[in-house]
């Protein structure tokens, strides 16, 4: 019977909820048949969702934030009307980018499961026990401020085989993204989940929140930040083995001063998976001219490894 009061309640009175859930869709549909319409397969689906994303964690990061610089840090208070709202606002997005997933990728099983525990979490402390909202927006506040930039990042890898641009961006964003990424899904967060934990395991909240259902968030907020630590451990292999080319052995100017030793030393456009038509050398080593026109790129070389940060 509590179960579904709580779902007359999610559905006769939370206006918001379902308001957001339509913008969201046409958000995702606008994304889908416009923004991204030259995109094939499974990238289109992952772009239109990284659209819907980026609206959702920028502007539920900022209120949470906001929130608790505001509001007193009380795991086990009444939720406020402000608190509701965020929740109604981030359950709509993940109803819908879950459809997304379900339908586009059933195989994420990392995604799926991260979304509907996130939703029972917020669906439980909003309608069931109407206390502990600080403990979400915390998580909110943690787990989206990465959002931004990680779906910039996204967007930029699945367009950098395409696009000069987003490769650049994606080259340019990544030891950033990974540097904060780990910072705050890798050590942030796990101290957070100890400080949710210390309150909650201990039965500081069972006046307003059952033990049983402690548990659960308890196991959902640890579920999550499995999740993201995985992310960290790929991000860290993908970054290493992206900057792997500085263990070439050195090359010296006189070496390189010869046609086409900077690409085959590793230190030219093609070691970053690029490549100019114009850098192909084809004239006799034996003139002068070429000596010094490939001296001259050679000097380039150098120069555009120190700006890429190669050395």
């Amino acid at each position: 019977m509590e179960s579904q009061g709580s779902l007359a309640l999610m559905w006769n009175e939370s206006p918001l909820l379902w308001r957001s859930v339509y913008v969201f869709i046409a958000v995702y549909l606008f994304g889908y048949f416009v923004v991204f319409r030259n995109w094939k397969g499974r990238p289109r689906y992952d772009a239109a969702s990284c659209g819907i994303s980026l609206l959702h964690g920028t502007l539920v990061a900022v209120l949470a934030a906001r929130d608790l610089w505001t509001a007193e840090w009380k795991l086990d208070a009444p939720n406020t009307d402000m608190q509701n709202k965020i929740m109604e606002y981030s359950m709509a997005y993940f109803i819908v980018d879950l459809i997304n997933y379900m339908y586009a990728a059933p195989d994420d099983f990392l995604f799926i499961g991260h979304h509907i525990a996130t939703f029972t979490y917020m669906y439980t402390c909003h309608y069931i026990t109407g206390h502990g909202a600080t403990s979400v927006m915390c998580l909110i506040a943690a787990g989206e401020a990465t959002s931004p930039v990680q779906n910039v990042w996204t967007l930029a890898r699945m367009a950098r085989a395409d696009s000069p641009r987003a490769k650049r961006i994606y080259t340019s964003l990544s030891p950033f993204f990974t540097f904060y990424f780990t910072l705050v899904r890798g050590i942030f967060g796990p101290y957070l989940i100890y400080e949710l934990g210390r309150f909650y395991l201990f039965g500081k909240a069972d006046a307003v929140v059952p033990r049983w259902l402690a548990y659960c968030w308890m196991f959902k907020i640890s579920f999550g930040i499995f999740g993201s630590l995985m992310w960290v451990y790929k991000l860290w292999v993908g970054l290493i083995k992206f900057y792997g080319n500085r263990d070439k052995k050195p090359v010296s100017l006189l070496d390189l001063s010869t046609p086409g030793a900077c690409s085959a030393a590793g230190l030219g456009p093609e070691a970053h998976g690029e490549r100019d038509e114009d850098d192909d050398d084809d004239c006799p080593v034996s003139t002068a001219e070429c000596v010094a026109e490939n001296r001259k790129k050679a000097l380039q070389c150098i120069a555009s490894m120190l700006f890429r940060g190669s050395w």
